[in-house]
């Protein structure tokens, strides 16, 4: 096994073959149980016809950081099962400064990044080592990018065995925060009405499936250094520089529903919590569906003052005082609106000084409460196609 010296060498003996248009990355640390499921998933890619992917159009980079199991058996004994596929292993021993899933997650898309960008540009994909694809995964990812999106975030859709093993309460709260999520997410749709992004849509864009490509991730400057949380970071980042993101049920994964996983915070750790939860359900309480109403207004009326932006007779002042007249709007907050290259970055300035009053003014709710509120908001919109109703 090789300790390298210099990061920037990850799987600089695999050269990326010219016709490689998709790189997928996956992080393994100690996942025997899994990493056999999850690489078999790329054995069996299709198109959306239902046509098998022609396996030079995409390379999987599986980099085995620390493992004490037999995982890197388990991957080697793979590539040589299936010696057609692009399957590159690089095994490192990491220290304990790096030995995080933000730091390997971030150096491994910036390795994906450089091999694609010597094939003139492509999408980066990546997924979890406890995690199966979709057999049309990457077809799917595509086509929504064909669409015009920048970014794709999949479904990720707990296993169903491994479901139906966690406990009651625990099982009960996954499906609610499910629903809770995804009613905001379609209650965005009718507000804001995205174009890249409408109905049917969802939630998620974390590690288990997500992609973006080589433009837009050069665009946004890479995954920021955080030690966890960086696909949160990741998606906070690209929210600021206008991303055009796109929440696909049409991409699908299925991860592992363990109640320890390998990062200190993730969905794993989500589910643990919610098992010591218990039946104390009365404790669980979100941000209220008044709360989030007024939020997304707000934003839809920012967006609206942006579209103004130069325009000769638009008046800052005078609209700004329309949307939060309890913030103090000065020359500073205009000139910074001025100066804004993206509205995502404006955006985000605003929320800085709404945060801690919007926490004050709208106090969060039991989720039962925020549901009930939520599906009743939504009625409104009934006029509207209802196509997101399935919740898993």
């Amino acid at each position: 096994m090789k300790n390298p010296a210099q990061h920037d060498t990850f799987f600089s003996r695999s050269a990326i073959s010219p016709s490689v248009k998709f790189s997928i990355v996956i992080p393994v640390k100690n996942e025997e149980t899994y990493i056999w499921n999850t690489l078999s998933s790329f054995a069996v890619q299709v198109d959306r016809s239902g046509n098998l992917l022609d396996p030079d159009v995409f390379e999987v980079l599986v980099l085995a950081n620390n493992c004490t199991d037999r995982s890197v058996n388990y991957i080697k004994g793979f590539q040589h099962d299936h010696p057609h596929l692009h399957i590159h292993l690089q095994e490192v021993i990491l220290e304990p400064s790096e030995a995080n899933i933000g730091y390997i997650r971030r150096k491994l898309m910036e390795c994906a990044y450089a091999r694609l960008s010597q094939n003139g540009g492509g999408t980066l994909l990546t997924t979890d080592a406890d995690t199966t694809v979709a057999s049309d995964w990457i077809a799917q990812t595509n086509w929504e990018i064909e669409q015009g999106a920048e970014v794709v975030g999949g479904r990720i859709l707990l296993a169903d065995d491994e479901l139906e093993g966690l406990d009651e309460f625990t099982r009960l709260h996954h499906f609610k925060d499910e629903k809770y999520h995804l009613l905001i997410a379609e209650l965005e749709a009718k507000i804001i009405d995205p174009a890249v992004d409408p109905v049917p849509r969802h939630h998620q864009h974390f590690n288990g499936s997500f992609a973006i490509t080589t433009d837009c991730y050069a665009r946004a400057g890479g995954v920021p250094i955080v030690d966890q949380l960086e696909d949160c970071a990741f998606f906070e980042r690209l929210e600021s520089v206008d991303a055009k993101i796109r929440h696909s049920h049409l991409v699908q994964v299925h991860t592992s529903a363990r109640c320890i996983g390998r990062a200190e915070i993730g969905l794993s750790y989500q589910l643990n919590a919610w098992k010591n939860l218990g039946n104390q359900v009365e404790e669980y309480f979100v941000e209220s569906c008044t709360s989030i109403f007024h939020r997304l207004h707000r934003k839809k009326s920012l967006l609206h003052v942006w579209e103004l932006k130069d325009r000769p007779e638009f008046d800052f002042y005078l609209e700004m005082s329309k949307i939060i007249p309890e913030v103090a709007i000065d020359s500073d907050l205009m000139t910074i609106f001025k100066n804004s290259r993206y509205f995502g970055t404006w955006y985000g300035t605003i929320m800085q000084l709404r945060q801690i009053q919007d926490q004050q003014e709208f106090p969060a709710v039991h989720i039962d409460t925020a549901i009930t509120d939520l599906q009743a908001k939504l009625e409104e919109y009934a006029h509207q196609d209802l196509a997101q109703t399935s919740i898993r």
